[in-house]
């Protein structure tokens, strides 16, 4: 990702050295060139990721995790095929719920995807990160043998698990089993240890990665334009404290206040729709920290200055951890699934369900 990201930025600069300081020169380094590097950035990782997952059912290794896995699994409606995709979940869940495809029943495939998004992926590492810096001591115990604030990273990524296997059961009691009458016993034959065959297999990750870039890619890069527009305009400075985007903010703000976060938190919020991790970068510039994605102390000590309380600050960790807060999941969801009222309802569902336990969490500490 970083190598894309690179090369991204460096194709930017060479199209924008010969134009001026301007709105243009802005246009294309931010939200043309950002617009597209904030989806091919995840292209590297489906690629990798489905090599992976080929190599490991091609070599035979995928049948045995399966049927290791199908018996705690279907204790919650799914398939011990739902693990490696649960699994691919905690890196990124596209590409995750692209792997969801190899469960043959069509229910358990569905609730498969539709519960990957709340494990806990890369994207929220920078946010819990922070969060955690500013909240949890950085202590440790048994004789410094674990850490307090790595234990909280473990009881996030539980949680994540937990929720979803928690949601798994809900959707199992409440959707039609008719499309499972026909489905055969989880039988499996394991076959034997093999190369794989690297024709197909080559040809399976191109073909996802152009799968993703045709169904996920222009739905990312539109809404890239649009918040980078918010964010532009109409400050002649183009801070972001006096944009479009900060009156939305400060609009919302009786959303947030409940939580007790204040209208930044709110952009911050707001703008992390299109990526998580782009929550620590838009509160840095709201707090006057440069460079926040890389100095998430200095940003946590100003953090703890301006008084965020423990209640909103566990609050606001609870909101990321069930938020479906990624644009390009969304869109992959509506790919995967063959419908946008699966795709936005779960965006909205896990979005009221984040706000629900992030506003008792904070009303209990």
């Amino acid at each position: 990702m970083d190598g894309v990201e690179s090369l991204i930025g460096l194709l930017a600069q060479v199209v924008t050295s010969s134009i001026g300081p301007g709105i243009v020169n802005d246009f294309l380094q931010d939200a043309l060139f950002g617009g597209f590097g904030s989806f091919l950035v995840f292209v590297p990782q489906i690629m990798v990721l489905t090599f992976i997952i080929g190599l490991l059912e091609d070599s035979g290794y995928l049948a045995r995790a399966a049927l290791i896995c199908h018996k705690p699994l279907s204790y919650f409606g799914l398939s011990g095929r739902s693990f490696i995709p649960y699994l691919s979940g905690h890196a990124c869940a596209i590409p995750a719920i692209m792997a969801a495809r190899t469960i043959e029943s069509p229910r358990k495939r569905l609730i498969t995807m539709m519960t990957i998004p709340l494990m806990s992926c890369s994207a929220r590492l920078p946010v819990y990160a922070l969060l955690i810096a500013v909240l949890i001591p950085d202590t440790t115990y048994l004789g410094g043998l674990f850490s307090l604030q790595g234990s909280a990273f473990f009881v996030l990524y539980f949680l994540g698990i937990f929720t979803a296997l928690t949601v798994s059961v809900l959707l199992n009691k409440f959707t039609d089993r008719d499309s499972d009458k026909a489905e055969m016993p989880f039988i499996l034959e394991l076959p034997n240890y093999r190369l794989p065959h690297w024709k197909p297999l080559m040809l399976r990750v191109l073909t996802s990665a152009k799968q993703f870039i045709r169904r996920a890619g222009p739905v990312i890069f539109v809404v890239s334009v649009v918040i980078w527009f918010l964010g532009y305009f109409p400050s002649p400075e183009h801070a972001l404290q006096d944009s479009y985007l900060a009156m939305i903010g400060q609009w919302i703000e009786p959303i947030f206040a409940p939580l007790g976060l204040d209208w930044r938190y709110g952009v911050a919020i707001l703008v992390s729709f299109l990526a998580r991790e782009v929550f620590v970068g838009a509160l840095g510039t709201l707090f006057g920290i440069e460079g926040a994605d890389e100095n998430i102390a200095g940003l946590a000590a100003n953090i703890q200055a301006d008084g965020l309380t423990l209640g909103a600050g566990l609050g606001l960790l609870i909101f990321y951890v069930v938020a479906l807060q990624c644009v390009a999941t969304v869109a992959t969801l509506k790919g995967e699934t063959g419908s946008k009222n699966i795709a936005w309802g779960l965006f909205v569902g896990y979005g009221m369900l984040a706000y629900s336990l992030a506003f008792i969490v904070s009303h209990l500490f």
